[in-house]
């Protein structure tokens, strides 16, 4: 009888770390993103607004994000750290140091440092919420709330997130910039709108982002580590050199107007004008959240 009851420990015990083990593989992904002129502009950022369509590696610290529409790649390393961001059509890219890339983790639950500023936690209300969901069979409890950040101005970042079973690896947080939640995210929103503003030092511009995204397939897999390396003939460089920055940024998009996928407004156009998972940009009342 004692030999029974320790083999059953010894069977619940191997389910229960099973399951705690944190996810390997692909997750596949659509997303919606709209930002302002200004924004989109910036020489610091890669945004384009319309669908994405994106396949996300992840394995412990790292994760590889890579942008099918864009052709535009994402690799951090939590454990160095390094974030470099390059794209395949011009086979440049940037890089991010720990001088500079705290900038990827706006969404951080905590003072973080910005290019040397310290940009200050006002408030954080982003918590679990009694509501529950099934997505693609795997369980999720709704996740929702405000991060307020002070950078030049307070900066109220609005999310909503339905957040499933499969245990988050911690290179994870690189994808939803920096915000911290036990599982993967199946489906989620973020909104930032703080008007206008201007600094002595720029003339400024509108400042809202509105991103969305729906998760389509979860690939469970053994992740080489070769599949975080930065392609050796690419030229990449500091994200911190402004000059270089713009240059990289400039390539970019020169490119993929020649190659008919953004308009001459740098939106995303054609066939990636719709995201085949459902509503998008819409009020709450439109979500079925």
């Amino acid at each position: 009888m004692k030999k029974i009851i320790v083999l059953l420990v010894n069977v619940f015990s191997i389910v229960a770390f099973a399951q705690e083990k944190p996810f390997e593989g692909e997750i596949v992904y659509e997303t919606f993103e709209h930002v302002s002129d200004f924004i989109k502009n910036s020489s610091n950022f890669s945004y384009f607004n319309g669908v994405h369509k994106i396949r996300l590696i992840l394995k412990g610290d790292k994760m590889h994000m890579i942008d099918e529409t864009t052709k535009i790649h994402s690799i951090a390393d939590g454990a160095v750290p390094l974030y470099t961001e390059y794209c395949e059509l011009t086979q440049k890219g940037m890089y991010r140091d720990d001088r500079s890339i705290e900038v990827q983790r706006i969404l951080a639950p905590r003072d973080i440092y910005s290019f040397g500023d310290l940009c200050r936690l006002v408030s954080n209300t982003f918590s679990q919420k009694d509501e529950e969901k099934t997505i693609l069979d795997h369980p999720c409890k709704l996740y929702e709330g405000d991060i307020c950040r002070n950078m030049m101005d307070d900066q109220t970042y609005s999310i909503k997130a339905y957040v499933s079973d499969i245990v988050a690896p911690a290179g994870y947080k690189w994808n939803l910039l920096g915000l911290e939640i036990p599982g993967i995210a199946l489906k989620w929103r973020m909104k930032l709108n703080i008007g206008h503003i201007s600094t002595y030092l720029m003339k400024g511009g509108e400042i809202s982002i509105y991103t969305e995204a729906d998760v389509v397939k979860i690939i469970p897999r053994e992740v080489s580590d070769e599949e975080f390396v930065v392609p050796s003939n690419y030229k990449i460089v500091s994200g911190m050199n402004g000059f270089a920055t713009l240059r990289y940024q400039k390539e970019v998009k020169k490119k993929l107007k020649a190659q008919g996928i953004l308009g001459e407004n740098g939106d995303i156009v054609g066939d990636n004008s719709n995201k085949t998972t459902g509503v998008h940009y819409q009020t709450d009342e439109e979500w079925d959240f």
